[in-house]
């Protein structure tokens, strides 16, 4: 890979562990602070809100940074200028009605759930600022990975600072909220660097609304199976269920925050490279990135089902022990998104399969509403997880379907078999390691720790061993000085 790839790479890997870091540090204190119904209250006012935003958004995410991406060399400044302030524009329009909207809502909500929901303000307004977008796309990941990393230090700040009941979570969504603003605001001092000031007319607009809505349908296809659950959940099995299914499930998908990374990175990389015709070299790419997200994925996933038998006490409480089987369950999700992050994420949107990117999540979204309608009134938080893992196969399968005469995705599973069967080995020995201390010392933090730490040291040696035999290619690429 080359050097600038893996220069954002290791900006947005660093990043990404701040942001498995801070959450390992504040949410054994939230767990005992909050409860389970102080966690339920969070993340069902968190997973309404977040539909706001969405719809003040659209797809600018990933349209604005492909958008940007093609124009984003040499002499293009002008061009790119143009497409900021045009795309921008549509942004802040369906920012101001989704704000609207949202303070409209406001009177409707639960008296319990008025406060929290009031200060989530912050969020929604906090999409009006998003330009982040336009760093991506110009491959600027320095400035913005060192913004969120000081306001992910200062949440941590103000959690231990003000939290210190269960009637203080709407003191947690304060602090959450306005970390987004400040991180957004933040980053508009870059605006400048890459485009100029230019007021769009309605004739430059135009052309960006179908596209962005186009790609907004996958948003809120992906929400039906990453946020809709939760209220689906809290409306059918109440809160507590919502807190036992708001941590597992956060702490199962926490790795995908440092996998994905490389998603963040390759993505304007794959758009600029295709759009110059450089496929050879963007499908080398490709075949590197799913071979270093899976070999991740599979350490990480095998690894939270070998420990969350003692993590979930442990780490959580006593009052959280029954998240262990919901941990192993969608820990199957981390490789399984890995994949539809290459397949969607670096390979469909950067060559402009829009259609079958959105019709592929949508696929996922009805499998994950029918299911969760039939499983959660009979198995609660553990028929949620259920629906979470089929909707993210379902993706994984259509986005397989649609690329197959495209990509060759038999080598790409035979190259990540290898990593499956040593994670597998792991688990054995993780399981056998910890049967063993659990009779000699109970359940204790020191002995989780020295779970994990026997987890990777015998994945590593595995792997290490793996790649020195069969001489890998892409561990020369993913490694090395270039392929």
């Amino acid at each position: 890979m080359s050097k600038s790839i893996k220069r954002n790479f290791a900006y947005q890997a660093f990043y990404q562990v701040l942001a498995i870091i801070v959450p390992l540090i504040t949410t054994p204190y939230l767990s005992r602070t909050l409860g389970p119904h102080g966690v339920g209250i969070y993340s069902y006012t968190f997973s309404v809100t977040n539909y706001f935003v969405m719809f003040a958004m659209l797809g600018i995410a990933r349209y604005g940074i492909r958008e940007i991406a093609r124009a984003s060399g040499e002499g293009q400044r002008e061009k790119r200028t143009h497409i900021f302030w045009g795309a921008y524009a549509t942004q802040i329009i369906s920012s101001v009605l989704s704000l609207l909207v949202y303070l409209l809502y406001l009177p409707t909500v639960a008296p319990e759930h008025l406060l929290p929901s009031l200060v989530w303000i912050t969020w929604v307004v906090s999409a009006l600022a998003d330009v982040s977008w336009l760093c991506f796309g110009m491959e600027e990941f320095k400035v913005p990975t060192t913004v969120s990393a000081l306001t992910k230090v200062a949440t941590l700040a103000l959690v231990f600072g003000f939290v210190h009941s269960p009637d203080d979570a709407w003191v947690y969504c304060l602090a959450l909220g306005s970390m987004y603003l400040i991180n957004q605001l933040a980053l508009w001092p870059l605006v400048h660097r890459y485009v100029d000031f230019h007021r769009p007319s309605w004739s430059e607009i135009r052309p960006h609304i179908k596209p962005n809505l186009v790609l907004f349908i996958p948003v809120i296809a992906i929400s039906l199976y990453v946020s809709m659950d939760k209220v689906m959940l809290g409306a059918m099995s109440g809160m507590e269920q919502v807190g036992f299914y708001e941590y597992s499930e956060k702490l199962s998908k926490l790795p995908l925050a440092a996998i994905t990374a490389l998603g963040t990175v390759m993505m304007p990389r794959m758009s600029a490279s295709l759009a110059e015709g450089k496929r050879a070299e963007a499908l080398g790419l490709l075949e590197s990135s799913i071979w270093a997200m899976l070999a991740m994925a599979f350490a990480l996933s095998f690894g939270i089902a070998g420990i969350a038998p003692e993590f979930a006490t442990v780490f959580l409480g006593e009052g959280f022990a029954q998240c262990d089987v919901l941990m192993c369950v969608l820990a199957v999700v981390v490789p399984v998104i890995s994949i539809t992050n290459v397949l969607g994420e670096q390979y469909m949107l950067p060559s402009g399969k829009d259609n079958l990117f959105t019709i592929s999540v949508c696929v996922g979204a009805v499998v994950n509403v029918a299911l969760n309608f039939v499983l959660i009134p009979q198995l609660q938080a553990m028929g949620a997880a259920i629906s979470t893992v089929a909707a993210e196969l379902a993706v994984m399968v259509a986005q397989g379907v649609a690329v197959r005469g495209e990509l060759p995705l038999g080598r790409y599973a035979r190259n990540a078999l290898p990593f499956a069967v040593m994670g597998a080995i792991m688990v054995v020995a993780i399981r056998a390691f910890a049967g063993w201390l659990n009779g000699l010392w109970g359940m204790t933090a020191i002995g989780l720790a020295l779970e994990i730490i026997v987890g990777a040291v015998v994945f590593a040696t595995l792997a290490l061993g793996w790649v020195l035999v069969s001489k890998d290619k892409n561990f020369r690429v993913v490694f090395g000085r270039g392929a």
